[in-house]
């Protein structure tokens, strides 16, 4: 490989740089949310479930990716990886990046549609449903749909690769192309249909500002702390259009160097969550404070929460109903 193609490592660097002060605050984030689902009826909410396998899946996507990328910069971890890469190591290195973003693609399409049906339509059939779904339900629907779309990605395992010391993964361009462009249009359709969601949920409450329930303002708040996260997904959007262009176009130079800003955007694509749910989720926001403080939940503050809970069931049964890369070869390489 022409070491000219090599790409810098300030992406990586940035990753690092996230990862270090955003991981321990999302693991806190992560217990805290897990804690409260345990002793208030308000954090067993569908929402709350689907945010909560939203952080799940955000941290392992993250934990894989530093396993398998920048873990190899590690002699031994370098040499074992190198060994045994026909233990499908080399393939998970490559198809982690695909995997990862279509559960996280999932996760933003379920909690927008989620928010859109339950603040514009609480008492409907399907809103119901929705609401007083199981936990392990919500689980299985979170993770199930975006396994289901990673099988084309997963089952691809001829991958390499070249020596001890690079460590860049052989894959056939036929296998990149299609990726790319199967990226794209999963990325391109989460960011529709939610933008769709959102659009008519904007209209919906301009037109009833003045008579919505206090419960719904809470939904509302919740709402904008998706909407804000979906901006991420965008910046996503942006990227595999370029990757996919510079696929097609044979681009091998700009495809090295999209290498740099790849582990970047995959941590802002993660990275980004806890930092909406500390600005626009004051309820969870001041149980973390409490958390690290090592205050205890008070019994009041679990106590209001049911009452808050069965309250709203009764003026609004459906919004708080607990749930829980060379160009002449046929081949790229890519770190």
């Amino acid at each position: 490989m022409n070491s000219t193609l090599e790409p810098s490592t300030w992406g990586f660097n940035v990753f690092y740089g996230m990862s270090i002060v955003t991981l321990p605050l999302y693991f806190i984030i992560l217990v805290c949310l897990v804690r409260l689902r345990q002793v208030s009826k308000s954090y067993r909410t569908t929402f709350y479930s689907l945010l909560l396998q939203h952080c799940i899946a955000d941290i392992i996507s993250m934990l894989g990716y530093i396993a398998l990328t920048p873990a190899r910069e590690i002699s031994v971890i370098r040499q074992f990886y190198f060994d045994y890469q026909e233990y499908y190591i080399a393939a998970a290195t490559y198809n982690i990046i695909y995997v990862s973003l279509y559960i996280r693609c999932i996760g933003i399409l379920l909690l927008s549609l989620q928010r859109y049906f339950v603040i514009t339509s609480p008492h409907s059939n399907l809103t119901i449903k929705i609401q007083t779904s199981a936990s392990w339900k919500v689980v299985l629907v979170y993770w199930i749909l975006p396994l289901l779309l990673s099988v084309i990605v997963l089952k691809d395992s001829d991958m390499y690769f070249n020596d001890v010391v690079d460590m860049n993964v052989i894959i056939e361009k036929s296998i990149t192309q299609r990726n790319t462009t199967m990226a794209l249009l999963v990325v391109s359709f989460v960011c529709i249909i939610s933008s769709f969601a959102y659009g008519a949920l904007f209209f919906f409450i301009r037109k009833n500002t003045r008579i919505l329930s206090r419960s719904l303002r809470r939904e509302v708040r919740l709402a904008f702390q998706v909407f804000v996260l979906l901006f991420a997904f965008f910046a996503i959007l942006i990227f595999y259009a370029i990757l996919n262009y510079c696929s097609r176009a044979q681009m091998t130079a700009e495809m090295f160097y999209l290498r740099t800003i790849y582990p970047m955007l995959s941590g802002f694509l993660s990275y980004m969550n806890p930092y909406c749910i500390l600005l626009l989720n004051h309820d969870l926001a001041r149980q973390v404070v409490k958390s690290v403080s090592c205050k205890e939940y008070e019994n009041s503050e679990v106590q209001v929460s049911g009452i808050l809970s069965n309250s709203t069931k009764q003026q609004l049964p459906t919004t708080a109903r607990p749930s829980r890369i060379s160009n002449e070869n046929r081949r790229t390489v890519i770190n």
